[in-house]
């Protein structure tokens, strides 16, 4: 038989495993394994290519639960079958688009390998796809949704709802046009329409990998940091509350009998995956300067230790706060915030909206700002001005 997507009696014609009871003569046992054996897909790929969810079947729930396998988590980053079948969902032309409610956690594999089961979602058709998104049979209880389980998630930043209503550093760079599409995206996010970004797989291993990174970056520059609270930018002007940052951690010293007080930002690259690939960078890129530059500014540091991780090696620069940079970068997210951003969300409370970007299409964003140009070419400027302090690889340091 074809792979199914729920492998469900009263959902799928083609598995009916109560046929196999009468005058079998098989125990319970038997039964599910032979079940496991005919109908090895229990893993199937549904959600947006934003957020990927792997989903398991109601038939993988009792098979697990009749061999007493552990529902727990599972890292989805450090499992090659089931990271290669999120990309390949992710390459797909064709998605659901609707999302429901999932449980944080995901069955280990079991422990007797005769009866494992197999990601299988790369060899699943379109039907089977659909069927996965569109059957009502499949539980809650039987679907997870491994981009959001817990040992995925930042091991300290349990922020998102302050970062709902806020704009914070992370999202500066979406705010002028750095990405194509994200300005809009952003827009639609910040004025309640669709759900915000959680994560992908790039930023799940960088939540899982930042711990260790800055376990790294102490031992290589003896620093010790600490960690704030997530920083709005209205102490000075109650009016600019609206803007905020997460930093990774401050760094507090005395040169020469003088506070020095930096800013400490990590990156975890992720390479899609490709481990053989991952070696840290040289040099910044351009589009991390608006973020750099906004924490800064919003938690009031003279510098940053800008450190880049990876599993082969990493790499420690030096950024010095401009405020001349800062100065162009506030008047594209102010004019994002306050004539886009607010205007649609008092609209929203006023009206119902059913399509926003038909509705509010003069409130809509362009993909870029009218300063996104300026913006670029300063960041160019300000990674060229930055310090390279140290690469190192496998542990050996670089000129």
């Amino acid at each position: 038989m074809g792979y199914s997507t729920t492998n469900d009696p009263e959902t799928h014609e083609d598995f009916r495993p109560t046929t196999k009871v009468v005058n079998s003569g098989l125990s319970k046992t038997d039964i599910v394994e032979q079940d496991v054996k005919e109908n090895p897909v229990v893993i199937y790929m549904k959600g947006v290519p934003e957020a990927p969810q792997c989903g398991f079947s109601s038939l993988a729930v009792r098979v697990l639960k009749q061999y007493n396998v552990p529902l727990s988590a599972r890292n989805i980053l450090e499992d090659l079958e089931l990271k290669t079948a999120v990309k390949a969902f992710r390459e797909l032309s064709w998605y659901p688009t609707k999302r429901r409610n999932y449980h944080n956690c995901c069955p280990e594999e079991p422990r007797n390998k005769r009866h494992s089961v197999y990601a299988r979602a790369p060899n699943l058709s379109r039907r089977d796809l659909y069927h996965s998104t569109t059957s009502r049979k499949v539980a809650s209880n039987a679907i997870y949704s491994v981009l959001q389980s817990s040992c995925l998630q930042h091991w300290f930043k349990n922020w998102q709802e302050l970062r709902r209503h806020k704009l914070t550093a992370s999202t500066f760079g979406g705010a002028v046009g750095f990405w194509p599409g994200r300005r809009v995206q952003l827009w639609q996010e910040k004025i309640g329409v669709i759900e915000p970004f959680t994560g992908n797989l790039a930023t799940c291993w960088s939540n899982i990998k930042e711990e260790e990174a800055l376990e790294r970056y102490k031992l290589i520059t003896g620093n010790t940091v600490s960690f704030p609270d997530f920083q709005i930018y209205g102490k000075k002007n109650p009016e600019d509350d609206w803007l905020a940052a997460s930093p990774d951690g401050v760094i507090d010293q005395f040169v020469y009998g003088l506070p020095s007080r930096g800013v400490l930002e990590i990156k975890c690259p992720y390479f899609n995956g490709d481990m053989r690939r991952a070696y840290p960078w040289s040099r910044i890129p351009n589009y991390c300067i608006p973020q750099a530059q906004g924490l800064m500014e919003i938690l009031d540091r003279d510098w940053m230790d800008f450190y880049v991780w990876t599993p082969n090696g990493s790499s420690l620069f030096r950024l010095h706060r401009d405020v001349e940079y800062w100065r162009i970068l506030k008047v594209a997210l102010s004019d994002f915030w306050w004539k886009h951003v607010q205007p649609a969300k008092e609209l929203r409370m006023k009206s119902r909206i059913t399509d926003p970007l038909t509705q509010m299409s003069s409130l809509k964003p362009e993909p870029r700002h009218e300063l996104y140009c300026s913006i670029i070419c300063a960041s160019k400027h300000l990674v060229d001005s930055s310090k390279l302090l140290m690469r190192e690889i496998h542990g050996a340091l670089l000129n």
